[in-house]
């Protein structure tokens, strides 16, 4: 189910607001580039890597990351980065790569 980087800036180049994990805040996806996807909460603002996001998708794909939301968060912050991995599971389920 690879994912072109390009179909990636073209779905939040103009932003987003994505449902995050039960009882949190929507999470705002601000824009996107050819690095980074932007993303805003209450609190902070900040960007995940597009390396990062690329690896998380090539791992779900091959199946050696389950789909499960809360699986994904300590998996990606165990396997790629330390890197907002709630915003980033959150991020890849609306891609449809999280259940």
């Amino acid at each position: 189910m690879a994912t072109d980087w390009s179909e990636i800036v073209e779905r939040y180049k103009d932003g987003a607001e994505l449902p995050s994990m039960p009882g949190a805040r929507t999470l705002q996806v601000t824009g996107a580039d050819d690095e980074y996807i932007y993303v805003s909460h209450r609190l902070w603002t900040d960007k995940l890597t597009r390396a990062h996001i690329e690896k998380a998708m090539n791992l779900l794909d091959e199946g050696k990351m389950t789909r499960d939301y809360a699986s994904v968060i300590d998996h990606y912050r165990t396997f790629i980065a330390d890197e907002r991995p709630t915003t980033a599971a959150t991020v890849l389920k609306d891609l449809g790569y999280v259940d």
